[in-house]
């Protein structure tokens, strides 16, 4: 499920197939069937994603109660033939409440809106539908750097690290793991390892050796990256110059964090 502003996003990129959709039509009336896929899917968007958190950070008491009104009567349209004046009214009385929901959600996260890569994106996206605390983990270090400007980078660090477990967790059971042919635990250890998980994970999609190599590698500089940001903790006296070196370090896990994810979640 994706957050309230990219819905509201995609909410306004469906109102303009709409609008384009309805416009295209050569006569004055409008068949349901080249609407009403489009009809729907705005309004499950809005009340999957935007209406309940829009409700509680609404500046203007009725908004949402008006954006209801105008997709239950766009709804309805779809479900006959139509005038296209009637859609392109409704089109036009929406379009202004949909801005208003913008500036308001964008003022109740009291911080500019984050400007996401595609691999970001999807890779959000993804784990919002799979699991929503990693999602929630991934998007607190998302907003961290884009931040840029902290005294410590602890947290965002632990952050991706909750991330990458517990999807790889998800993806890679114990038991699975453990009564897959030819597994062996490593000396010494009662559970597979993080990297015997990954390695799981990719030999059960016949990836590649390859693959399962810059995967691996990927892990390794994630455990590195994590390690050089808790020496920087310690062996810095000055905290704007350890601030600096582990915003370097924080960006280097985040990039190798992003392989990993990618590759874990079939992201191309």
């Amino acid at each position: 499920m994706p957050d309230a502003l990219t819905a509201l996003d995609q909410i306004s990129e469906g109102v303009a197939k709409l609008t384009a959709t309805v416009e295209a039509t050569r006569s004055k009336m409008v068949q349901p069937a080249t609407v009403q896929p489009i009809a729907r899917e705005i309004a499950r968007i809005y009340f999957d994603s935007v209406r309940t958190q829009l409700t509680t950070v609404q500046n203007r008491a009725g908004l949402v109660e008006e954006i209801d009104f105008v997709l239950q009567k766009i709804l309805q349209l779809a479900t006959a033939i139509r005038e296209k004046d009637a859609y392109l009214g409704q089109i036009s009385e929406v379009r202004p409440y949909l801005l208003e929901a913008t500036i308001d959600l964008m003022k109740a996260r009291g911080a500019p809106r984050l400007l996401l890569s595609e691999t970001e994106r999807a890779i959000l996206e993804t784990l919002a539908k799979m699991l929503p605390v990693a999602a929630a983990s991934y998007e607190q270090a998302l907003t961290d750097i884009a931040q840029s400007k902290r005294v410590s980078w602890r947290g965002s660090a632990t952050e991706l690290r909750e991330a990458l477990r517990e999807t790889i967790d998800y993806l890679a059971p114990d038991e699975k793991v453990m009564s897959s042919a030819g597994f062996q635990l490593e000396k010494g250890q009662t559970l597979p390892t993080q990297k015997e998980k990954v390695r799981f994970i990719l030999r059960a999609r016949k990836s590649t050796s390859a693959a399962v190599s810059v995967a691996e590698g990927s892990l390794n500089t994630v455990d590195e990256s994590i390690a050089a940001l808790a020496r920087s903790t310690y062996t810095r006296g000055s905290a704007s110059t350890h601030a600096v070196t582990d915003a370097t370090e924080i960006r280097k896990l985040k990039r190798y964090a992003d392989a990993l994810l990618a590759e874990l979640l079939e992201i191309p």
